[in-house]
This record gives C-alpha cells, structure tokens and sequence, in this order.
C-alpha cells in the first residue's frame, strides 16, 4: 500500500524522470528549382528544429544546394532525461527556410511533426531575397 501511495505521489507531482532517445532532426531532403523546373545551385537552406510545448526554436542546421539543387540532413538523435508532466512531452518539429538571393524567400511555418515534409520540393519564384527569420514557430500562447 505504500508502494502504491509513493507511486501516485511522484506520478501526480510530476517527478517521474525517464529516458529517451529523441529525434532533435530527420533525415531529410530537398530539392530547389525555380519557376520552369530548373534546379537552383547556391540557395541556402536551413533546417529548423524546434519544440513544443513551449514553441521554442533548439537548433539550425545549413547547407547550400549542390548543381542538381538538392541539399541533404542527416538525422541527429539525442538521448535525454524527461519527466512526466501535466502538458506532456517535450516533442520536435521543423521547418525549411530557403534563401537565394534574387528569388523570394521560402520558409514553411509547421507546428507540428506529422506536418514535417522530410523529402521536400520547392519552386522559388524571382523576388526581393529577405535573410530566414531569426526565430521561427514561436508558438501561439493561447494554444
């Protein structure tokens, strides 16, 4: 009984801590070409991570598209410590930002995992070329 009395007291105060292996990044993909089909050389493109329940961005990772305008990430994994709590888990999502000067920056503003697309085709149309935004999915309080 008070086994069960110490189980539900540290369930219920949220001090249960466990490990896990999370995924901070996917393997992904992307392809850049621009409005007739041409792959772009030279557009940089970041990967986004960040988390949610609190919308914070954690990383940024950089590549610039190769001559067949694709550039590639390689999946980073974390093992860490997290503890039960009222929200729930601390869970990752990303977002593609592509900037080539002379073509409109192309940035995708997903809130969660499931929205992610790891193997990801954009078409950048000539325009006015803005630097990514310094913090992306700042996540909406009212959620």
């Amino acid at each position: 009984m008070k086994l069960l009395i110490l189980t539900m007291t540290l369930l219920l105060s949220g001090c249960v801590v466990y490990p896990i292996n999370k995924t901070l990044q996917p393997e992904a993909e992307i392809l850049v070409t621009d409005a007739e089909g041409k792959p772009l050389q030279g557009a940089w493109v970041t990967l986004i991570s960040s988390s949610y329940p609190y919308g914070f961005e954690q990383m940024r990772t950089g590549d610039q598209t190769n001559d067949r305008g694709e550039a590639s990430f390689q999946s980073i994994k974390e093992w860490r410590t997290e503890s039960l709590m009222l929200h729930g888990s601390n869970v990752f999502f990303w977002n593609w930002c592509v900037v080539k000067p002379a073509f409109e920056t192309h940035t995708t503003m997903w809130s969660s995992d499931q929205d992610f697309q790891p193997q990801y085709n954009v078409i950048l149309t000539p325009g006015e070329s803005t630097p990514c935004p310094e913090e992306m999915n700042k996540i909406d309080r009212r959620l």
